[in-house]
Formats: C-alpha cells, structure tokens, sequence
C-alpha cells in the first residue's frame, strides 16, 4: 500500500491555519513533486500550496471555503491498487501532523522581544534552535521601506533549523518607535550596529530586502560589526532605482480602494494582494508618527540617492537576487555591487 497525505503546510513562525481558497487539481489527475496544487489564505498571506509528494490523487478531503489547522489532512494520493478500503482506513487512522519539527521550532514560535537604544523602542523576533550549535553566527533579517518583521515569515523557520534568527523592525516600522531623526541610510544602518552591539552580536549574516539591503549593505562598508556575509533580495542601493510611484503612492494611500493598487506592484501576481493585507497595512499607516516617519525615510533614505557602495569593495560573501518582474526596482540602475565574491540570481 503507497497512499500518501497532503496536508496544510506551514508558512513562517506564526501561521497556526489556513482557509482553502481553491483546488488546482481534481480526482484521478497525476501530481508531481512542486506542483501547485491549491490555493491556501492565512490572515498574513495568500499563496499556491505546493505538492510536497507525487502520485496520484484518489480522494479531496478539505473543500474549498474550509478553515483547516497546519497538518491537517488535504487529499489523499494512491496508486490504482490501492482499495476504497484502504484509502479510509489511511483517513480514519490520520492524525494531524506536528510540523514543528520541519520548521526548527523545537521552542515554539519566535519571541516577539523589545529593547530600548538611547530613546528608541526597537521590537525585533528572535528565534534559536533547541540544538544550536555552539559557535554559529546569527542570521539578521532587515526589511525594506514600509515593511516589518513579518515579511519573512516563510524564511525564519528554515533558517532557524541550524542559526538563531533576528527579524528587527526598522524605526518607523512595525511596533518598533515611530520617531525617527535619522532616515538615512547611513543612520539606519548604524541603528542597526547599535542593536547588535545591545544583543552582544560582535558577527552576523545580514539579509536585506529592498531599502534593507542598502542597510545591510552599508553596515558591511562602515565596519562597526563584524559581516559574516550579506544576501540582498532586490536591492535598493541607488536612490533613482526605486520606482516614486510606490514610494509616493504608498506614503498618500489613504482608503483600501488607494492602497491596493500600490500593494499590487510588491508581487508578480497582483492576486497575492489579500484583503487582510490591505487593512493591516492601512492600521499601520493610521498609527499616529507613521507618515512623518515615512517622509523621512522617503526624503534622507530612498529619494536621496546614496549610494551605499561608493568606491568600496565588499570582502565578505554577497548573494544577490533579482526579481524579473520586479515593478519598484530597476535591477539596471542598482546593478554597482563591488565584491571579491558575489554570486547573483534572477527569478
């Protein structure tokens, strides 16, 4: 007997469970491994569910519409001399599976930590394997112009298997403080050194996405910590990179109706743009400091045109990925890495 489950996967730290939005695929249909097979929404994301197994599929369980716990049993796959029979027995006798295991999580879900530098309330997620070894350098994730720590939630578990995982939120961002005095990226980046130096983090892996990776790579230039290596995911290291209408569209969006178009341009597919998303999104916007702090990031950081970089060569180890359907950075314009060692990839 060969039959195999497909269940809810897990998304990030924090997903617990997902409504099925739809099916891809019907009884008697062959699935292969990566497929996509369904669509699934959490209350942070919606997104393809993607076969983890092949085979072929005898039976749909979860119907569309459903709000299903992560391991819960989705459809069966079986082989055509698999019985009825067999099929409910495998369904009777499924529990659903822990995956806690498969996400590093052995601890549980990242703690959501605060720290205070000089007047600044920094909220940041860290998260450490039960196993760690000693000796392992941890992972920084900074996120991009008006994103926070919960952009990575697909990344922290799989990172967290073998490195402690620090997802920070910028000033300005997420629940850290909305004052901010220095949006450049020059004062985002020494921030950053300050809150590694308060963590007693002498050596990290930086990961920075957009205007985070600017950061990241201006932390590796100014050399007050230690860069084991930077990944940079569509970097933003020229000012005139990034495209003004999203900076500006997202600073001005006041309503769902403003706000969603402006969403749209951060995915290939527009229809990735949840409602959940656009309203959490507008709560931040609303939080009173939030648009000065944006206009001044906006101003000193992104529409200022540093250039992190200038004439210095990176040492350490850089990956940098591009997006070929990226809609607010011109990978042209951003392409001026100096590295002994960069490897780059479009997707």
């Amino acid at each position: 007997m060969t039959i195999k489950a497909i269940t809810v996967p897990k998304w990030g730290l924090s997903m617990d469970e997902g409504e099925l939005i739809e099916w891809h695929i019907a009884p008697g249909d062959e699935v292969t491994v990566g497929q996509e097979i369904a669509e699934i929404e959490t209350s942070k994301i919606a997104g393809p569910v993607e076969a983890a197994v092949a085979g072929k599929l005898r039976r749909i369980i979860a119907e569309e519409g459903e709000v299903l716990p992560v391991g819960a049993l989705m459809a069966v796959l079986a082989e055509d001399s698999d019985t009825d029979a067999d099929i409910e027995a495998f369904i009777a006798e499924f529990e659903v599976q822990d995956v806690s295991d498969d996400m590093g999580e052995d601890a549980g879900a990242a703690d959501i930590r605060h720290i205070t530098l000089g007047d600044m309330d920094i909220s940041y997620q860290d998260f450490s394997p039960a196993d760690l070894s000693p000796g392992s350098v941890p992972v920084v994730l900074i996120h991009g112009f008006g994103g926070d720590s919960n952009n990575w939630l697909f990344n922290q578990g799989k990172i967290g298997e073998t490195h402690r995982v620090i997802a920070l939120d910028l000033p300005g961002h997420g629940l850290s403080t909305k004052k901010i005095t220095d949006g450049s990226i020059a004062g985002l980046s020494a921030m950053v050194a300050e809150f590694l130096a308060a963590l007693d983090i002498e050596q990290a892996h930086l990961v920075g996405h957009s205007m985070g990776a600017a950061v990241a790579v201006q932390c590796a230039l100014a050399g007050n910590i230690q860069v084991a290596s930077l990944s940079l995911i569509c970097p933003a290291l020229v000012g005139r990179s990034v495209n003004p209408d999203y900076i500006s569209g997202f600073q001005q969006a006041r309503t769902r109706k403003q706000l969603k178009p402006v969403l749209a341009m951060l995915f290939s597919n527009a229809q990735l743009v949840t409602r959940e998303l656009v309203d959490d999104v507008l709560k931040y916007k609303r939080l009173d400091g939030v648009g000065d702090a944006l206009r001044v990031i906006a101003d000193k950081g992104l529409g200022a045109g540093e250039l992190p970089l200038g004439e210095q060569t990176l040492m350490m180890p850089v990956s940098v990925i591009w997006g070929d359907n990226d809609k607010i950075i011109n990978g042209t314009e951003s392409h001026n890495i100096k590295a002994e060692d960069c490897h780059e990839y479009v997707i």
